[in-house]
């Protein structure tokens, strides 16, 4: 197995501390035009898009759910597509898939978050045990985080599919008194959010090829 030191992880970086959105660039007309179909979408299913950060001053828990409009295998692409998740996840600078046996993967990822006027660079490796289109598994094996162990299950209901990540994350002490749940949250929200419109940005593609 390869290593190999690694900056960020996709968890933090999809779960934790993401930009805040005062720092975002606006988007380009063509990018409003992409997002409003996504977001007619998921108007029926706003209701079902629950994000909690539970913090007991070590250990931050966070759950989250949600439905896309997509059939497992197609949100599973999207899920798994560990190099190109820099061009969908704002605050991912790199991926990288270090090594792959069968349904194992080590994956290292890079990203800088603001918190105000303060920078954040973190770094993991992670391995992550894939079961193919219903569910994923992923431990930091080394990284700025002391912990981050999480899983992801896709559950199809009907033409869509719920969903479920849970992730138990201890970070740095300072992380718990900087970033508050609300922060947290919000942020967590955000970066799902990329998710879903990268999700119906190709599940459209798709659909204008046929």
């Amino acid at each position: 197995m390869k290593t190999a030191r690694f900056t960020s992880t996709v968890l933090l970086m999809l779960l934790c501390l993401t930009k805040p959105a005062w720092g975002e660039s606006k988007p380009s007309e063509s990018e409003k035009i992409a997002v409003e179909p996504a977001a007619q979408l998921l108007e029926r299913h706003d209701t079902d898009f629950k994000v909690k950060v539970s913090n007991d001053g070590e250990q931050l828990t966070v759950e989250a759910t949600f439905i896309v409009p997509v059939l497992p295998e197609q949100a599973w692409a999207v899920l798994t597509d560990f190099e190109n998740i820099p061009s969908f996840i704002s605050s991912i600078q790199s991926s990288k898939v270090l090594d792959r046996s069968g349904n194992s993967v080590y994956v290292s990822q890079n990203g800088i978050e603001k918190y105000g006027f303060l920078t954040i660079s973190l770094e993991s490796v992670r391995k992550i045990n894939l079961f193919p289109f219903r569910k994923i598994q992923e431990n930091m094996v080394s990284g700025s985080l002391r912990k981050m162990d999480e899983l992801t299950l896709l559950l199809p209901e009907g033409k869509h599919t719920r969903i479920i990540y849970h992730a138990d994350i201890i970070p740095g002490p300072w992380i718990i008194r900087f970033a508050g749940s609300i922060f947290i949250e919000n942020e967590v929200r955000k970066q799902f959010q990329e998710i879903i419109n990268e999700i119906i940005r190709r599940k459209q593609r798709g659909n204008t090829r046929s």
